[in-house]
């Protein structure tokens, strides 16, 4: 099982970061592996996921429990069933109209394949990847 952290302070108020990422059906647009959101029903989602910990290739749908928490700056996410993938973005106030974005992935591999190729990866970690491409699209004006 994999967990990976990476943060990245971003010029906006903590306030519009939230608004941009609490549309899921957005993520794969930073999440590395994540090809495609769709909102099953409330806070409920199927995220079809691509390689990484399930190994080069290989393609499942994960039913995923979205839980948003506006009042604390934080979205948590975390598999129904099968393995692991689990996660939180954390946003949180850095000086006059900057934001701390923190993003917590945790993933366990889809079978014993994907598991030797996360022991033997020397990779860049995913959360360090999707923190540079969240940065991105935030830094983006919407539309």
């Amino acid at each position: 099982m994999t967990r990976q952290e990476a943060s990245s302070v971003v010029d906006l108020p903590v306030e519009q970061v939230y608004a941009r990422l609490a549309a899921v059906e957005e993520w794969p647009r930073f999440l590395t592996g994540v090809r495609s959101v769709r909102r099953t029903s409330f806070e409920r989602f199927v995220f079809t996921v691509t390689g990484g910990v399930d190994g080069p290739g290989r393609t499942r749908d994960v039913e995923v429990a979205v839980g948003h928490h506006p009042k604390e700056h934080r979205i948590a996410w975390h598999a129904l069933a099968g393995p692991a993938f689990d996660g939180e973005l954390r946003m949180a106030e850095a000086g006059p109209g900057h934001t701390r974005v923190a993003l917590t992935l945790v993933a366990e591999p889809a079978g014993f394949l994907a598991g030797v190729s996360e022991m033997v990866g020397a990779t860049i970690p995913a959360a360090v990847l999707d923190v540079q491409r969240l940065e991105e699209l935030l830094t983006t004006p919407a539309g």
